[in-house]
């Protein structure tokens, strides 16, 4: 008897971690989604933001302690970080995401909790964002093609249209390590 094992107790190998790592998504479409993303929030921000300050009678550029506080960053800031917390929370996606065929997924195969969201989309795009969001090109060289925000939260966006395939691959290997 020459049977392999396919699916070991503590992770998917071989050939079919390769499959899995191939349904995650990359650097370029990643990238675009986060640029629809940018366009929609600074949208928003006209929205809501500006006609907000007209009716309050609000100076935009006043600020608290350093002009970094100020009203405009502030909200702004809001803005940001409640788009993809509460995007990613219900959705699983952001419109950049949908409109690229992305989602966000636990790696441990269980549904998103609220703090793997929070720090994903919080403190996780905060620390991504130094240096000019330069740390986001982690994902291109990471073989799951995770970036810091989703190694933090132990997540990956994938391609929605491979989800099925992931989830095949992916099952035994949870099934065997929820059981401990």
């Amino acid at each position: 008897m020459n049977e392999k094992v396919i699916y070991p107790s503590s992770s998917v190998e071989g050939y079919e971690r390769d499959i899995v790592n191939s349904t995650h998504a990359g650097f370029g479409v990643r990238l675009v989604a986060y640029l629809v993303d940018g366009i929609v929030i600074g949208s928003l921000k006209g929205i809501i933001l500006n006609p907000l300050a007209k009716l309050s009678d609000w100076d935009l550029s006043a600020y608290y302690l350093a002009p970094i506080f100020s009203i405009a960053n502030i909200t702004t800031a809001l803005i940001y970080f409640l788009y993809f917390i509460m995007m990613t929370w219900f959705f699983r996606a952001t419109l950049g995401k949908m409109l690229m065929g992305l989602k966000v997924v636990s790696t441990s195969g269980r549904h998103l909790t609220f703090l793997q969201v929070f720090t994903r989309e919080w403190p996780g795009r905060y620390i991504s964002g130094f240096l000019g969001n330069l740390l986001y090109l982690v994902v291109l060289f990471n073989p799951a093609k995770q970036g810091i925000h989703d190694m933090l939260s132990d997540t990956v966006v994938i391609h929605e249209r491979q989800e099925r395939l992931r989830d095949r691959l992916t099952a035994p290997v949870m099934k065997q390590n929820s059981s401990f």
